[in-house]
């Protein structure tokens, strides 16, 4: 009978993580993954990501849930409804399957914690599963 691995603990430091950069026309995101979702038992991927002043993630859909924590700078988020103004830090965005969401930063840039579902990693990086050569 083979031996069960013992779970391990993900800690990954401010500058470790799998980062990519993610242009929109002139304007950039840099995205760390800190946890893929192999890491967190299939579930979720999450990273932090730093958008340029003016970025804009135009409106769109999945069919997994996705959620945000606003960490610095200002956002309109876009929603099935008006667009919400004037998000700041402190602000839980979650986004549930199938509903249109995106958003634009304001002035100065903003910075998100990201809990992305499964097929919002692939579309970011790939097949590649993550882990410890990541960190």
């Amino acid at each position: 009978m083979p031996e069960r691995e013992d779970p391990q603990v993900v800690l990954r430091g401010p500058t470790e993580g799998q980062a990519i950069d993610l242009h929109m026309g002139d304007r950039r995101a840099h995205i760390t993954r800190k946890a893929s979702r192999t890491e967190t038992g299939g579930h979720w991927a999450i990273g932090e990501a730093w958008q340029d002043p003016g970025f804009d993630n135009p409106p769109h859909t999945h069919e997994e849930a996705e959620a945000f924590y606003v960490l610095e700078g200002s956002y309109t988020f876009y929603t099935g409804a008006a667009p919400a103004a004037g998000i700041g830090p402190g602000t839980f965005v979650f986004i549930p399957p199938g509903a249109v969401h995106g958003f634009r930063t304001g002035p100065g840039g903003g910075r998100l914690l990201c809990i992305w579902p499964s097929t919002v990693e692939a579309a970011f990086f790939g097949g590649h599963p993550g882990g410890p050569a990541d960190r």
